[in-house]
């Protein structure tokens, strides 16, 4: 019986995760198809590349929330018989797969990093995911490429849960074990493009350190007070230039007459 109310989970699990939050944004709020933008991944880091900080975090939401609270729900639903980590690890996988591979946009889907976050985050170890969070942000800074700071994000929590697997040893443990392992073979799978450019020396760079300097470089000039007094001493030195001017014109005028005196004075001689 647990069986068909696990198959009933994958199948649900698998269509929620066909929502892409990527694609709605993008149409939302830019009227566009974020498939025809940059490197064509409905994801998290096509719309940071695209869009910005924050459309890149409210696709990260969106997408967390979308495979984790699905995932929180089946391990507690299953929790009274012992199998909470392979009914959560189940479905978690499932919201995954939905969206790598939907079957409402032809099998052509993100590569599941941020869904992949959002079943960590809701997990017991719920923790741990947000320490990796800000390790990931702070490596992404400094390399500038995305897929190597989102694997290493990845694999760091899947070994983390392997262990704390291999230890306490819950009912089934060795089928969330697999499914660990099998999301992160996929992970690894379907960024095999990118880790071919990185050798080759064309993989697109992310600019999040440029990105994030932006960002705060607009929130200190939106806290500057005084935006005017600068104009108001432009404003100075342009009158005194102008009266500089006037002064050096000045000479100029009273010479000329002193010129036509000698001139009158000249002929005067002459004609005497």
């Amino acid at each position: 019986m647990n069986w068909l109310w696990f198959s009933l989970v994958i199948i649900v699990c698998y269509l929620i995760g066909n929502v892409n939050f990527a694609r709605v944004i993008a149409r939302v709020f830019k009227h566009e198809d974020i498939t025809t933008k940059g490197s064509g991944n409905p994801g998290m880091m096509n719309m940071l590349r695209n869009y910005g900080i924050g459309y890149a975090l409210l696709t990260l939401l969106l997408e967390s929330i979308k495979a984790g609270v699905p995932a929180l729900v089946c391990g507690y639903i299953f929790a009274s018989q012992g199998l909470f980590e392979v009914a959560f690890f189940t479905a978690g996988f499932s919201v995954v797969l939905g969206h790598n591979f939907p079957v409402f946009y032809k099998f052509k889907g993100g590569k599941g990093i941020a869904c992949t976050f959002g079943m960590f985050l809701f997990s017991p170890f719920w923790w741990l995911s947000i320490v990796m969070f800000f390790v990931w942000a702070v490596f992404l800074y400094f390399v500038d490429y995305a897929f190597l700071a989102s694997l290493g994000f990845v694999s760091s929590l899947t070994i983390a849960w392997i262990v704390k697997l291999c230890i306490v040893q819950p009912t089934l443990w060795w089928v969330a074990l697999i499914i660990l392992c099998v999301n992160f073979a996929l992970d690894l799978f379907l960024h095999r493009s990118n880790f071919r450019r990185w050798f080759k020396g064309t993989e697109n760079h992310t600019n999040f350190s440029s990105k994030v300097k932006k960002l705060f470089s607009h929130k200190e000039k939106a806290e500057q007070p005084e935006n005017e007094t600068p104009e108001k001493e432009i404003i100075i030195e342009d009158d005194s230039s102008e009266q500089t001017t006037g002064e050096n014109k000045q000479p100029e005028s009273e010479v000329q007459p002193e010129s036509e005196s000698e001139n009158t004075e000249k002929t005067n001689e002459k004609n005497n």
